[in-house]
């Protein structure tokens, strides 16, 4: 009896499985629909496929452009907001998403329309370029000759701008494609379980009929009388047990091959209860602000501004460096690269790293101007890590480096807002901070002058200070060389003051902020004998007073730049230095009547 509830057994589990099998190949791959956009002016340079054409269906979407003519075809994904400033000054198609055409047949119905310049931005700026190409704003660019076809996946809110070079029409031939939800078949996956569990009731109905017709030991009747042999030697206890378990093992491969088939479309639904969870992430306002850049913009920008500072090195070339950089960093260069006219082998800035951007933290901001933190370098790198101060003036502009200073080893940053959160622009005028940033350059010379004489010694961490130690060691040099040949004949004296830089600040947690100045530190040495002359002025200091020698005297100035992390006001922490630098700026010989003894 045993081996027949064995046979209905495996008859009944085939049948399940066997269903199960034929409902999982009636599930159909995943339907797709194709749109063709029928844009209404194809004389325009410009094609936006807003981000809700791309949202129709979730998933992947493809997209396929032809058309363009002798043209190469360029294709940039980014931020819709970013995406319709930039073209804010010109008429472009924008492609929408303008519903389905009936229920029955749930297509989706794409619409064109030319959006006329609206000139929002004519306060930060004039167009410089039409080419979209290696424009700051975009996450990503493509490119392709004759034909491009592309699949994306792209976050909310990311739209898809198609053009050739800014001034030759858009291409016409643009079609979406999107996947669509695909067919399912509930059942398949139960029913495959529930055959498997009914096989190994059969293979246990089977192994039991086996293990009673053993413990039988042959027919009830009373046969002939065998004659004798020899004991059987008993098999071992194990073989017995491995044969069993040979036995159940192809049910058990037979479950988790079918098991392993049965995608999500194979299981039923159930509508359940959601059970509320606790969440970390923070909460973000309908009218919360984007961040400025992405970590795949930072990395793209970072190499770019590498490039061009390097081109910008070789050549000595400011202009060229003022494609990047701007402000402190700009003028640093631009005086290097007169000094090197005239100075042989004088050292230039140092250039930015070839990456990566080891810390990214952007304002969260949707308008212009927009400004981002970025660290370039970390501890694997050959070179000290770089911190920069970046700013994109308006949409047509790209990023540029304000402020750039390297940071000393075992410099800690203080705790940063993640990059896909962002962080506010803090005012300069601020009095959550210990110390207001536009206040900031004059309370540290004082601390440099006075040293703990001065009111703001107790808001500065000056024992651990990397600046205050290397400008000091500096001056040591300085005074022992000027001492070996001028002392008793000449004066010099060390003198510091706040920078003409406007500072630029961004928030860090707890209200604080790391904030970039600049500020300039002097020399200045004068005869203090009567006809007395200082003679054999440094090459550097010659190209800028035109003479070898002086009888009233020189200053030397040089201009540093200075990141520091400011707490809040009622925290107990010091202000730090993050990362300096520093370069020559200028030299000027004294008046005559200007008295420098006083």
């Amino acid at each position: 009896m045993r081996f027949v509830w064995a046979v209905v057994a495996f008859l009944a589990a085939a049948a399940l499985v066997g269903a199960g099998v034929m409902q999982l190949n009636s599930l159909r791959a995943a339907e797709t629909t194709t749109s063709e956009i029928e844009v209404p002016d194809t004389e325009l340079p410009y094609t936006v496929v807003d981000a809700d054409v791309l949202k129709v269906y979730p998933g992947q979407q493809g997209i396929e452009i032809s058309g363009a003519g002798d043209e190469e075809i360029f294709v940039a994904y980014g931020r819709t907001s970013d995406m319709t400033s930039w073209l804010s000054d010109a008429a472009y198609n924008h492609v929408t998403f303008g519903g389905v055409s009936s229920e029955e047949t749930g297509e989706p119905v794409v619409t064109a329309d030319v959006i006329e310049p609206t000139n929002e931005f004519e306060d930060t700026g004039e167009r410089v370029w039409w080419n979209p190409r290696a424009a700051d704003v975009w996450i990503e660019e493509i490119t392709a000759e004759g034909e491009l076809v592309r699949d994306f996946t792209l976050p909310q809110g990311m739209s898809i701008l198609i053009s050739t070079n800014g001034n030759a029409p858009a291409p016409s031939d643009i079609s979406v494609t999107w996947t669509t939800s695909e067919e399912t078949a509930p059942w398949a996956g139960p029913l495959i379980v529930l055959g498997c569990v009914v096989l190994l009731i059969g293979l246990f109905f089977w192994i039991a009929g086996f293990v009673h017709m053993r413990r039988r030991r042959g027919p009830r009747r009373k046969g002939s009388k065998l004659p004798k042999t020899e004991p059987i030697e008993k098999a071992p206890s194990g073989r017995a047990s491995r044969r069993r378990a040979f036995v159940a093992l192809p049910s058990v491969i037979v479950a988790g091959a079918m098991l392993a088939s049965c995608s999500p479309a194979a299981w039923p639904e159930f509508d359940e209860e959601p059970t509320p969870t606790p969440t970390a992430e923070p909460e973000e306002s309908v009218d919360a602000e984007t961040p400025a850049v992405t970590e795949a913009q930072a990395e793209r920008i970072v190499a770019d501004v590498s490039q061009v500072m390097k081109d910008a090195n070789d050549n000595a070339d400011a202009e060229m460096a003022s494609k990047r950089l701007t402000g402190a960093a700009l003028s640093a260069r631009e005086t290097a690269y007169d000094i090197a006219k005239d100075v042989d082998d004088w050292k230039l800035p140092p250039v930015v790293p070839d990456g990566p951007v080891s810390v990214l933290l952007p304002q969260a901001n949707d308008g212009w101007p927009r400004s981002a933190l970025m660290v370039v370098g970390d501890a694997e790198s050959e070179t000290a890590p770089t911190i920069l101060m970046t700013t994109q003036r308006s949409p047509w502009e790209n990023y540029k480096v304000s402020y750039m200073a390297a940071i000393p080893a075992s410099t800690a940053l203080p705790e940063l807002a993640p990059s896909w959160l962002g962080a506010a622009l803090v005012p300069p005028d601020s009095s959550f901070l210990q110390v207001a940033p536009d206040e900031l350059a004059d309370a540290y010379a004082d601390t440099l002058e006075n040293g703990e004489d001065s009111d703001y010694a107790d808001v500065f961490d000056l024992e651990t200070d990397p600046f205050r130690q290397a400008l000091n060691d500096k001056r040591d040099s300085t005074r022992e060389n000027f001492n070996e040949t001028a002392e008793g004949t000449a004066k010099i004296r060390f003198g510091q003051r706040a920078g003409g830089s406007d500072p630029l600040a961004l928030a860090t947690f707890n209200s604080g902020a790391i904030v970039a100045v600049t500020l300039t530190d002097m020399e200045t040495v004068w005869p203090t004998e009567e006809d007395g002359i200082i003679k054999d002025l440094n090459p550097e200091i010659q190209h800028f007073v035109g003479e070898e020698e002086t009888s009233t005297g020189v200053r030397t100035a040089y201009d540093n730049v200075l990141f520091f992390s400011v707490p809040a006001k009622a925290s107990d922490e010091p202000i730090r230095v993050l990362g300096y630098s520093d370069t020559l700026s200028g030299s000027e010989l004294l008046p005559e009547e200007e008295d420098e003894g006083e």
